[in-house]
C-alpha cells in the first residue's frame, strides 16, 4: 500500500512538472455539483487542456 501511494505520488509530480493544466471551455463556470453522485462531481464532468510546459 505504501509502494502505491508512493507510485502515485511520483507519477503526479512527473505529470505537473512536464505539463500545464488549465480548464477548458467546455467546462461550464461556475461549476455546478451534480447531487446524485456520492462523491463531488460537477454536472457534464471536468474537462482539462492538458499543454507541454516550454522551458
Amino acid at each position: 500500500m505504501r509502494f502505491g501511494l508512493m507510485q502515485t505520488k511520483v507519477g503526479l509530480i512527473s505529470l505537473l512538472s512536464k505539463y500545464q493544466f488549465s480548464v477548458s471551455k467546455k467546462t461550464a463556470i461556475p461549476l455546478v455539483f451534480d447531487t446524485k453522485t456520492f462523491l463531488m462531481a460537477p454536472v457534464g464532468g471536468m474537462w482539462l487542456q492538458i499543454r507541454k510546459r516550454v522551458k
